[in-house]
């Protein structure tokens, strides 16, 4: 058995293909579900409104640069409209990063087991939560970041000056699915330019940087190129820019100690064995600085924003991912029984986590998908050019229904919440959807709006309620 484990880990296909088949394993029965996270709905419908036609940022609107909605436009583009796609994508991304985990992991020194197990660890803790299940941009960005650490690990054993701007280019384009991604760039430059005698190869250090730098800059400059060109800059720099600046909140220690410390409680079993690790001096000096160094800026990134948002803890697995197995390893070695056993223990581990894995995606079984059951309900009552309205974590209803969503600010919460960061008013963006006359109004969590609006009381009656999600349709002749 350990003797075929580890003639597969001698091929990078096989590897590959090790994780994908695990890493589907831990995620397959989400691929089946609507709505796990209301963000990744956004995505899908804008990306699909762009197959369509419209135009980032001036016809749909998000805050996010255009990295996501490109790659899940080329995914729909070349497979069709699929949520089972999709989320396979997804899969395929996170067992690519799992495999530039290996290789990293291979460099700094470790065996090619205890390698393995970091891409494993990374699969594991990406997955045991639902918002690691959806498709999000810290699955794109942290697989960048992972490919530009891993060329930057060539570059400096090969001496090729070159490699570094090719290693920028890669967290260049994570940099165009969140900025967040500059956290492994600042780790990189510590770890591998700063030495005992900073001023040692000053210039060769400068030149690294600076190619680094231009391969970081290129993609986003390439994307201002393209809206300047296109005659559309002004809405890209607004969103880009103007509105990204109002989005973060204040900052405020009390709530951005909340969230580190539900971090810490979410993450306690892998975090433990993070921090001994990291302590520990038998492990490797290069892969305990390397990820404390990660650690370290992308918890800044983490907490700057000021938003409470779950999904933001992903940024800092990659960095965990790196230590977990070698302190697993080195707990393991403390006593000899457990030192003789350890191939033993360590796939009771894999299997307890299994377990949990499956688990966790019981919740798609045991709760019902309420935006398929409604697209099913209207199916047949819609045509291609009807418009509907959809409420918080129901816009997915767009998507499956194959409509166009009745406002540039496809993720409602724009509409509801964060209209000082958008500059818009609740009422008159409202009314500019209630002009379309939509035949169909769905919603849950907005309820008090939608249920005190003196327009929407007068022009519409209710026709159904799925799992307390209520669906209005509009009167017969419309009275306005």
């Amino acid at each position: 058995m350990k003797d075929k484990f580890l003639h597969v880990l001698q091929s990078k296909p096989r590897t590959f293909v090790l994780f994908l088949v695990i890493s589907i394993l831990f995620r397959i029965l989400s691929f089946f579900y609507g709505v796990i996270d209301h963000d990744e709905s956004t995505y899908l419908i804008i990306s699909n409104a762009l197959n369509n036609g419209s135009h980032l940022y001036t016809d749909v609107i998000d805050t996010k640069p255009p990295g996501i909605f490109l790659a899940l436009s080329a995914v729909q583009l070349i497979f069709g409209k699929s949520i089972f796609i999709i989320r396979l994508f997804g899969s395929f991304i996170l067992s690519l990063s799992a495999l530039l985990l290996f290789q990293i992991s291979t460099r700094f020194g470790s065996t090619k087991s205890l390698s393995f197990f970091s891409g494993l660890t990374y699969i594991i803790i990406f997955s045991c939560y639902r918002y690691g299940l959806a498709i999000n941009t810290e699955l794109f960005f942290s697989f960048f970041a992972l490919a530009g650490l891993y060329i930057f690990q060539i570059a400096e054993v090969r001496n090729k000056t070159i490699l570094w701007f090719l290693g920028g280019l890669m967290i260049g384009f994570g940099f165009i699915f969140k900025y967040v991604v500059l956290a492994v760039f600042a780790a990189s430059c510590i770890f591998f330019l700063v030495e005992k005698s900073f001023l040692k190869n000053l210039t060769s250090k400068i030149l690294k940087v600076l190619l680094a730098l231009f391969g970081i800059v290129l993609p986003f400059v390439i994307v201002h190129i393209y809206f300047l060109v296109n005659g559309r800059f002004d809405d890209f720099h607004e969103v880009i820019y103007n509105v990204t600046a109002r989005y973060s909140s204040e900052f405020s220690l009390l709530n951005s100690s909340k969230f580190f410390l539900n971090f810490h409680v979410t993450y306690l079993p892998f975090l433990a064995l993070f921090y001994y690790g990291l302590f520990n001096k038998t492990i490797s000096t290069k892969t305990r600085r390397i990820s404390a160094l990660w650690y370290l800026f992308a918890l800044v990134m983490v907490i700057l924003p000021g938003k409470p948002f779950k999904h933001y803890y992903l940024q800092l697995l990659p960095s965990m991912s790196l230590i977990i197995p070698l302190a697993i390893d080195k707990l393991l070695n403390i006593k000899p029984i457990l030192k003789n056993k350890k191939s033993t223990i360590a796939w009771v581990l894999i299997s307890i986590t299994f377990l949990v894995g499956v688990i966790n995606q019981s919740y798609f079984c045991f709760n019902k998908d309420t935006t398929a059951e409604i697209a099913s309900h209207l199916r047949d009552k819609v045509q291609p050019t009807d418009i509907i309205i959809a409420d918080k974590k129901l816009q997915l209803t767009y998507y499956l229904l194959n409509l166009s969503p009745p406002s540039k600010y496809v993720h409602p919460t724009i509409i509801f919440n964060h209209t000082a960061a958008f500059d818009v008013s609740t009422e008159e963006e409202m009314n500019k959807m209630l002009d379309k006359n939509p035949k169909f109004i769905i919603y849950q969590k907005s309820w008090n709006y939608y249920e005190n609006n003196q327009r929407i009381k007068r022009s519409y009656h209710l026709i159904n309620t799925i799992n307390k999600v209520k669906i209005l349709e509009i009167n017969a002749p419309n009275i306005r």
